[in-house]
């Protein structure tokens, strides 16, 4: 019995009882929750990133996952790091040896996520006789579970926003993963309701930020002095990880088995079914992704932004790569303005929230790098990485900042300034089994604050990176951008490009 389910019914229901079984109200043994304080949640896609990160919610006693929707029942054609790491990492969770011994493939869809929940539940909460609904539409799930208080979104990026103000709307809380919605109105309609409710909400990037000490090191030597006035932010990856397509695909496949492709597509325009458009791709096309940035940017970026206290970007410009065909037996460059390119680099002007200036951020992916800095040891940065640039010197670390180093006529001077943890380390694990990151998040379920990783808390970053796609479908032009009215002040056309054509029905 859920706690919504228990007051709902009254004092009457009590006088029913001859006796109430301790369980229902009180944890017994450490580490275990009540079944009337648990939080029911319906999670919502089941790919393999959301197999990936069953493993949390699955050990926290105080969640229980009732409920799977995605549009696709079961499939062997998704995408990892490696052939059989999903499968055998959903085998120790579910203490399942021979899991899907002799099949081929990669697994995901509704069914699959359905039994590892079921499974292992079953084995580790002593008494579970429970099922867990699976449906093609979360929308159906919530209409049937009325019990449900919260999700957990791990859907294709064009669904986000939609998912997320639905079920904000509702009253469910909601955790999800970046970004909040790969078209600017969208992200920032997510942020306003967030804003405006007392839900509890997360953004799954937070809990990249770790100790927060190599940050919180850098802050301290540029507010010292060590490299001058900071001029500009750099970070780099080697995204994307995943094929890219600079044409539209050729042929009209057929629909798998079991995927509902109109409920996939949702609010993005209507089109052939292709594998090429799916799972782990979609992030390469503008309708339904938003690029190597919101893939790993909000990691590595959000901590800076909150670090340094940076508003939104007023201006982005773009630079890229391009791709050269031949047309009738000529050279030709295709620029499109339907997917991301191979390798880009993304220019924004970011004041800060005093009003004490601004400095420049640029964001490098697909193998580019900026310049190292005058004595970095070998001239070559690695493969992905940050930097911090300023008058007088700059700080070079991992692609989190982590590790720094300080380049420049100061920097033995400065070199032995540390940086401090966080009071509360998000990936230290609780006695009770349960992530800190997550605890938060059931915190505010609980109504205990909102979480430091609140969707509100991270418009200012959503709202630059998908000016930086605005930006790319632009050809590169540099776009002027006035966060106060979430408009493009110089170009009418791009300004059309921060929101999509929504297909009936699925307005948010």
């Amino acid at each position: 019995m859920s706690r919504r389910g228990f007051l709902s019914t009254g004092a009457a229901a009590i006088g029913a009882f001859t006796v109430i079984p301790s369980h229902v109200f009180a944890a017994g043994k450490h580490g275990q929750v009540a079944p009337s304080d648990r939080i029911r949640l319906l999670h919502i896609g089941c790919g393999s990133e959301g197999l990936l990160e069953l493993e949390a919610l699955l050990k926290s006693p105080a969640i229980d996952i009732v409920g799977v929707a995605d549009p696709n029942r079961e499939s062997y054609n998704y995408i990892d790091w490696s052939e059989y790491g999903l499968r055998n990492r959903l085998r120790k969770l579910m203490d399942e040896p021979a899991w899907k011994e002799g099949v081929r493939g990669i697994p995901g869809g509704r069914n699959i996520m359905k039994e590892v929940v079921e499974t292992y539940y079953r084995k580790h909460r002593p008494g579970y006789r429970g099922t867990v609904a699976a449906a093609e539409d979360f929308r159906e799930l919530l209409e049937t579970l009325k019990d449900v208080d919260a999700v957990k979104i791990m859907s294709p990026d064009h669904h986000h926003a939609f998912q997320a103000v639905d079920c904000l709307k509702r009253g469910k809380h909601v955790i999800m993963h970046k970004p909040l919605g790969n078209k600017m109105t969208e992200a920032m309609k997510v942020v306003d309701t967030a804003k405006a409710s007392p839900l509890s909400t997360y953004m799954l990037a937070y809990n990249a930020m770790g100790d927060g000490k190599d940050i919180d090191r850098i802050k301290k030597w540029i507010e010292a002095g060590a490299i001058g006035r900071l001029r500009e932010i750099h970070n780099w990856s080697n995204r994307p990880v995943w094929p890219q397509y600079p044409v539209i695909p050729e042929g009209k496949e057929p629909v798998p088995e079991g995927l509902n492709w109109d409920l996939w597509l949702g609010p993005a325009e209507m089109r052939d079914y292709h594998f090429e458009y799916t799972h782990c791709c979609f992030r390469g096309w503008y309708e339904f992704g938003a690029g190597a940035i919101a893939d790993m940017g909000y990691y590595s970026l959000w901590p800076v932004f909150r670090a340094l206290k940076l508003d939104s970007a007023t201006s982005a410009s773009t630079r890229f790569s391009r791709v050269v065909g031949l047309k009738n037996g000529v050279p030709s460059t295709l620029v499109n303005d339907y997917s991301y390119p191979l390798a880009a680099a993304y220019r924004f002007e970011i004041p800060y929230k005093d009003g004490s200036g601004n400095i420049i951020l640029q964001w490098h992916d697909g193998g580019m790098k900026p310049p190292a800095p005058e004595g970095y040891e070998n001239d070559d940065l690695p493969l992905e990485g940050m930097m911090f640039t300023g008058d007088r010197g700059a700080i070079v670390g991992g692609f989190h900042g982590n590790d720094p180093r300080l380049y420049g006529e100061d920097a033995s001077r400065f070199a032995g300034i540390k940086g401090e943890p966080v009071a509360e380390n998000p990936n230290e694990t609780l006695p009770d089994g349960t992530v800190r990151w997550l605890q938060t998040w059931v915190d505010g379920c609980r109504g205990k604050g909102k979480s430091p990783a609140s969707f509100e808390y991270a418009g200012e970053v959503n709202e630059t990176f998908n000016l930086g796609s605005v930006s790319l479908m632009s050809n590169g032009k540099k776009l002027t951008y006035d966060p106060r009215t979430r408009t493009v002040t110089n170009d009418e056309t791009a300004n059309r490009l921060l929101s999509r054509k929504v297909r009936k029905g699925w307005e948010i």
